[in-house]
């Protein structure tokens, strides 16, 4: 009998210290945004057809704003897609050039969300996957 009423209390002391170290609760919560489509787009080239497919995750200025980023999605997607497909594939082949597209993603994004929201919310774009075909 004591040790059936041991167990029982070990067990209920494990699960509830499992529960608290998973925690559904924000503090643990990932800053982070996946954008699970890729963009892929047609690049203005004068040699040949060049297309480039990128992956982004968006760093969000707190994790409660996830919500706020799948509202706005589309709109997202949308001023992404046409910035995309306005680059210059010299231009962007180069670390220079990735990284000048990351910074005018990151405000043409920050406009749409803070039209729509009344603040930034994204901190950081980060490309995940970037080829030039």
């Amino acid at each position: 009998m004591v040790l059936r009423i041991f167990l029982t209390i070990t067990a209920g002391v494990f699960c509830v210290v499992v529960q608290a170290s998973s925690g559904s609760g924000e503090a643990g919560a990932s800053p982070y945004y996946e954008i699970t489509t890729p963009f892929v787009v047609n690049l203005q080239d004068e040699t040949a057809t060049k297309f480039l497919q990128v992956n982004a995750q968006l760093r969000l200025n707190r994790p409660d704003l996830k919500s706020q980023v799948t509202r706005y999605l589309p709109m997202i997607q949308h001023s992404m897609m046409l910035l995309l497909s306005e680059q210059d594939a010299k231009v962007i082949r180069s670390v220079e050039g990735k990284q000048k597209l990351r910074e005018q993603a990151l405000k043409e994004i920050q406009t749409v969300l803070e039209k729509e929201t009344g603040e930034p919310v994204v901190a950081e774009v980060l490309f995940t996957g970037f080829i030039i075909q």
